[in-house]
């Protein structure tokens, strides 16, 4: 095996391919199952004797591969910001036909430890009606958190926690299989001790007849998590863990702690527009939102819990004494367990709404996530440069129309980028209208690796100036890691 770069293993995407390869003439296949479990990895293609068989697989996917048995040359290509990719993995490997193999990408590429963990399967089960279960701790992250081993309970349903654990793991450790009848069952995670300490429990889990399943603990990557820079107030205590199950076609199902909920927060974007409250579900949750304000938190990881479901938001005037009756937004929004949203109130008071983002707070080392909101009505369609930041500083660097591209070009109202995969660097940020009058420019911002990076575009307010002292026409609310990072 030759590692020829620090970026993840392998992984692979469970939509992107399930099928054969090397040609039809040898029966005597195998099967070879690629799992992405590096949470801080990026995306990835995966080769097999030099034809791409998956392509742009990401964090918790998975795929099937049938390569003929014998010798096979398998390599694993990151893909770095700009579309190049570096190859990672370049090994011949034998493969016998009555052995199904997982390979999967573990650790973490930020602090080097990322490696691949092999599993061998014969496919022996006692009854074909029972469920069939391997199970995998793949968190570093929960290894971290807990310092040792975790016990690991699997029980019926709503049954208390026994005295002794079905088994004990530790990072990189697999059990199994194990078969039980078909039925609804509990998975507790413990760290052991005379009173163990429960630090995930997935709920009510039905496990259907004829199962088999690779069952992985994880590094939880959604939002309140951890206190990866965000407000330690805000910061929740989910389980550092989700669970996921790969089946034999590569299909991934994820189970989160059964207490998890959402998150939430709320920006103000309306230019014309008072402060504000916001309301969930008829209660006030925020008073008083001023324009160009986030709630609870810009910061990383600062968001307000929200339960899972269709939860109604208002938004009022924040002089309103009956804010239900006094609302100019009024939506229903549905909230997925484990997951982060944005609501901007944007346009104009006379036409405001709700845009309704969906973020994504997971780091990834090898580059800076970002993403650029265009959120200011007024602006109408523009062009967006993100240029390195010349020599000099930032006020060296003039946008030449004539020989710079647009990074986004029509970027038109409520549109938004989606999370860029950047280069660690400076940058400055420039948005010019159709004609190429610049409607904004930033001071130099730095981008980190392993950054993650979201910038609403709105309209100045009067006496707002940039770093430099100008008055731009355009402005950004600055969200994420650039709370911590902002212009100098």
């Amino acid at each position: 095996m030759n590692t020829k770069f620090a970026l993840p293993l392998v992984a692979a995407s469970s939509v992107l391919l399930a099928g054969c390869f090397d040609g039809d003439s040898d029966p005597a296949k195998t099967s070879v199952r690629v799992v992405h479990a590096s949470s801080d990895a990026p995306a990835v293609n995966v080769r097999v004797n030099d034809e791409t068989v998956v392509s742009g697989a990401d964090y918790k996917q998975a795929a099937v591969l049938t390569p003929n048995a014998g010798t096979a040359s398998i390599a694993v290509d990151g893909i770095l910001p700009g579309g190049e990719t570096a190859t990672v993995i370049d090994a011949d490997a034998s493969l016998r036909f009555d052995t199904k193999y997982d390979v999967i990408a573990v650790g973490k590429v930020g602090d080097g430890s990322i490696e691949p963990l092999i599993l061998t399967d014969d496919g022996t089960r006692d009854s074909p009606d029972s469920v069939r279960l391997r199970v995998a701790h793949l968190s570093p992250d929960a290894q971290s958190a807990v310092g040792g081993p975790v016990a690991v309970y699997l029980t019926a349903a709503g049954d208390p926690l026994p005295e002794e654990a079905s088994f004990s793991f530790s990072f990189k450790q697999s059990v199994g299989p194990i078969e039980v009848p078909a039925g609804d069952y509990q998975v507790r995670v413990a760290i052991p001790g005379n009173s163990p300490t429960v630090v995930y429990d997935s709920g009510t889990l039905s496990l259907a007849a004829g199962s088999d399943l690779l069952v992985g603990a994880v590094d939880n990557t959604s939002p309140n998590t951890t206190p990866s820079g965000g407000d330690p107030a805000l910061t929740g205590d989910n389980s550092p863990i989700s669970l996921i199950a790969v089946t034999g076609t590569g299909d991934v199902l994820e189970f989160f702690d059964q207490a998890q909920k959402a998150g939430v927060r709320a920006v103000h974007n309306s230019a014309d527009a008072p402060a504000v409250q916001v309301l969930v579900d008829d209660a006030v949750a925020e008073d008083n939102l001023a324009y160009g304000e986030v709630a609870p938190s810009a910061a990383t990881n600062g968001y307000a819990s929200i339960d899972v479901g269709t939860r109604n938001i208002k938004v009022a005037p924040a002089e309103s004494t009956n804010p239900v009756n006094a609302a100019v937004i009024d939506a229903d929004v549905d909230f997925a367990q484990a997951s982060a949203t944005t609501i901007v109130a944007v346009n104009t008071l006379a036409e405001i709404e709700p845009l309704v983002l969906n973020d994504n707070v997971r780091s990834i080392a090898t580059q800076a996530s970002l993403r650029v909101v265009h959120g200011a009505v007024e602006a109408g369609t523009v062009d967006v440069y993100l240029l390195p930041t010349a020599e000099g500083g930032a006020t060296a660097t003039v946008l030449n129309t004539e020989v710079n591209s647009p990074t986004l070009d029509d970027f038109e109202f409520k549109t938004n980028t989606g999370y860029l995969p950047v280069p660690e660097g400076d940058y400055v940020l420039f948005i010019t209208d159709q004609s190429g009058n610049q409607l904004l420019k930033t001071g130099s911002v730095p981008l980190s690796a392993g950054g993650v990076y979201t910038a609403i575009a709105r309209v100045a307010v009067d006496g707002e100036l940039t770093p430099e002292g100008d008055q731009n026409i355009a402005f950004v609310t600055l969200m994420d890691d650039f709370v911590s990072s902002e212009p100098q």
